[in-house]
């Protein structure tokens, strides 16, 4: 009897080996058909690797796994980056969202890789998505003020998406979530953190107020909520607050309403005086929306348009015409 060839040196699996699953493909996430679910990522091996996400608790662990709090997550994730790359991207740059190489569980373990639709660089810090994984590991070490000055950096999107990854893991619980990106230490957030820093990045900045006066059309929006909108007009004078505005839309008080409707303004051009509200973008993440009140209005009256051009030559409007005119004084 034939003895079985011996083992190569080298070639004896570890124990670890042995004992620690293999990563497989993540199927798809197809969409649910009452359109609830909306989470679709396929498995692609050929991008590079993005980032590696780890998560443990009760709603990521191998027996109690919540399905579309995991799903959640890695959508989060995914969004996270692809936002934070958009708002980071450098001239030539086209981002997509990050794809999922491999998935088990244990814990939740995923690996992220370049999404099909991102053209492959040839170094690390050439590639959109991997430069976004970065950021989104700095901003899960940051805290407090350290924490805001860096949203700051990432956009109103990126925020926003921060946002959502931070709710994600805050409802959780229990939750402990480590993000490892190329050339980043893994960080490690868990439930309480990310419940704070979503607070930080939610608190409400200092508020600035400002009164000026425009030129527009102005029209009721909601009779019962008391809402307006202010079309401005062209070539009316512009506030620096609104200067890149084309619409106001706000707010009024019930005796303004009673005044504009006494008066007959709605419907009709109007010079309006406004008050603004809004939070200083040096003392909070992101800047919510300004809020602008109507405070009173009267008949106006729409601008003539600005003549553009050059000034017409003397005398030709009596060409235009047929006169006889002496437009350049050589006449007897």
């Amino acid at each position: 009897m034939e003895k079985p060839p011996a083992p190569v040196p080298g070639d004896e699996p570890s124990d670890d080996a042995q004992n620690e699953p293999a990563p497989q493909p993540l199927p798809p996430f197809k969409p649910a058909s009452d359109g609830v679910t909306d989470v679709h990522m396929e498995a692609d091996k050929q991008g590079p690797k993005v980032g590696t996400l780890v998560a443990k608790g009760k709603l990521f662990g191998d027996l109690q796994a919540d399905a579309i709090a995991l799903a959640g997550l890695i959508k989060s994730y995914a969004t996270t980056v692809y936002e934070v790359a958009k708002h980071t991207m450098r001239p030539g740059d086209q981002p997509a969202i990050p794809g999922v190489a491999a998935f088990r569980t244990g814990s939740a373990y995923v690996d992220f890789v370049v999404g099909t639709n991102e053209a492959i660089a040839m170094d690390e810090d050439s590639q959109p998505a991997i430069r976004g994984a970065r950021v989104v590991a700095d901003l899960m070490k940051a805290r407090d003020d350290e924490l805001v000055d860096l949203a700051r950096e990432i956009g109103e999107e990126g925020t926003k998406a921060y946002r959502k990854l931070l709710k994600a893991i805050g409802d959780a619980d229990d939750a402990k979530v480590t993000w490892e990106a190329p050339g980043r230490p893994p960080v490690t957030v868990s439930s309480i953190e990310a419940a704070k820093a979503h607070r930080t990045l939610s608190r409400e900045g200092e508020t600035e107020t400002d009164d000026f006066t425009v030129v527009g059309h102005l029209s009721m929006a909601d009779d019962h909520l008391n809402r307006f909108v202010l079309r401005l007009f062209k070539d009316g004078p512009r506030h620096p607050q609104v200067k890149s505005k084309q619409i106001i839309r706000g707010r009024f008080e019930d005796h303004v309403g009673d005044l504009v409707k006494e008066l007959g303004l709605w419907g009709e051009d109007v010079e309006a005086q406004i008050h603004l509200e809004r939070e200083r973008a040096e003392t909070v993440a992101t800047p919510r929306e300004p809020k602008f009140t109507l405070m009173s209005a009267k008949a106006g009256k729409k601008p003539a348009p600005t003549q553009k051009g050059r000034a017409p030559m003397p005398g030709s409007a009596a060409l235009d015409e047929g006169i006889d005119a002496d437009v350049f004084g050589d006449s007897d």
